[in-house]
């Protein structure tokens, strides 16, 4: 073992039984906008996405069946963008919008796009616009605001941005757009695309950076008494790509998962604590959930191209390939503690699905 890493030899055991059950079917209009199409509130039982071009529709998890939520008109300068992003782009200023994020009573959802050249960010009611601000006005001149969550509470909005010289993370009140507090960093490799996850106990975001062939790159920032503070992490200059796989419920470590390993990291400052391979010919998605106690690693079966999962222990250090079937397409995210989101990666409109899954509790 070096630097925490396991041999594949040692982190992979045999096959483990999965049972899927579907719960619901949705169709997510996505046209040219940048992953990810969905949207998931912040406690886990609500998800919103573009049912059409100019309309995002929601749905909750209601004991064992998926509920029909509010649906919200966008408004009428900032629908899904009609052209698809431009690889040379150091910032996506296409026109429309590139995120939403719907708070946890189904009431409210924020949106952040572009109308002409100016980066905005919206408040949206069920049935009217409640707040509009311009980047320039909340970060200052050049910012284009590119990810957006409701944090924990659903008062305040988590904001990623980024202009020509710097990243930022805002923090502003939900319904005024006040200021609670910006932290401001270096500028990413671009082209980026930044994800924002909720921690799951503290007031505290993380910010993931898909930079390309430079990697990926996280930010973190929390609240405090006297506004934002950033934490230091081991990938503010970046590291090999990666994607969010999850938090552990007690967040206290962070799950990514790499092509071909998942990694463990110490919450906030992303040490590495563990790095395992995945199995042989198993190409991940980097993609996965915590599911009911278990670590899923999304991805294929690289000599079949069949879609894949690989099953880890809650230290995600033992390792088994799940028997099929498996969930298909791209993993959105997770509901509760064992129902997943998947979305078809073709198609226009593309065909989601609500999964629920049972996994054997010995592989904990």
């Amino acid at each position: 073992m070096r630097g925490g890493r396991l041999a594949s030899a040692v982190a992979i055991a045999y096959e483990a039984p999965m049972k899927l059950a579907e719960l619901a079917s949705f169709d997510v209009a996505h046209e040219h906008l940048s992953w990810p199409w969905i949207s998931f509130g912040a406690g886990g039982r609500r998800f919103a996405f573009a049912s059409s071009s100019d309309r995002i529709q929601s749905r909750v998890l209601d004991g064992a069946a998926i509920a029909v939520g509010p649906s919200f008109a966008l408004p009428a300068d900032l629908h899904l963008p009609t052209e698809p992003p431009k690889p040379e782009a150091s910032r996506d200023v296409r026109t429309g919008v590139h995120g939403w994020s719907i708070d946890d009573q189904g009431e409210r959802l924020a949106v952040v796009g572009n109308v002409a050249s100016t980066s905005v960010v919206v408040t949206l009611g069920v049935d009217r616009e409640v707040r509009r601000s311009t980047m320039e006005a909340l970060a200052g001149p050049g910012f284009v605001a590119q990810a957006i969550a409701f944090d924990r509470s659903g008062a305040r909005l988590w904001i990623s941005a980024e202009s020509e010289g710097e990243t930022a993370i805002l923090l502003i009140d939900a319904a005024s757009h006040a200021l609670v507090g910006i932290l401001k960093s270096p500028a990413l490799p671009q082209p980026s695309t930044h994800e924002l996850h909720l921690h799951p106990r503290e007031d505290a975001v993380l910010l993931l950076a898909a930079c390309g062939p430079d990697g990926t790159f996280a930010r973190v920032a929390r609240l405090v008494e006297a506004g934002l503070a950033a934490s230091w992490t081991s990938l503010d200059g970046g590291g090999i790509p990666a994607g969010m796989v999850g938090f552990s419920a007690d967040g206290t470590r962070v799950y990514l998962a790499e092509a071909d390993e998942i990694r463990t990291h110490a919450w906030p400052g992303l040490k590495e604590l563990s790095s395992v391979e995945l199995a042989d010919d198993f190409v991940s998605s980097y993609s996965g959930a915590l599911v009911g106690g278990h670590v899923l690693v999304d991805g294929q079966d690289s000599e079949t191209n069949e879609d894949a999962v690989m099953v880890y222990d809650s230290t995600a250090t033992k390792g088994r390939l799940a028997l099929p079937p498996v969930p298909t397409g791209m993993w959105a995210g997770r509901l509760e503690e064992d129902v997943l989101v998947t979305v078809e990666a073709k198609g226009e409109p593309a065909r989601g699905r609500v999964l629920r899954v049972a996994l054997d509790p010995s592989t904990r």
